[in-house]
């Protein structure tokens, strides 16, 4: 019979594969895909790569300006 330690790493390899082949769908730039002629997946890939927004923090907690002298201001003067 099939041991526990075999019968786990088979199990935890096919959850690793279908992760891994998730993973390389989703950044896939394939707007249309089909599989066997039955399967027929369309997506906006153009919504999907969006846009980056930025967060500005508040005054109080945004990092002082005031630095000491580092080795690469002394070295180019």
């Amino acid at each position: 019979m099939l041991s526990e330690v075999f019968l786990s790493f088979v199990v935890s390899s096919g959850i690793a594969c279908i992760l891994a082949l998730g993973q390389y769908i989703f950044k896939s730039k394939c707007d249309e895909v089909k599989i066997c002629g039955c399967v027929k997946i369309h997506r906006r890939v153009d919504l999907e790569g969006g846009e980056t927004s930025t967060i500005e923090l508040p005054s109080t907690l945004q990092p002082k300006q005031k630095r000491a002298l580092s080795l690469d201001s002394i070295i180019k003067k």
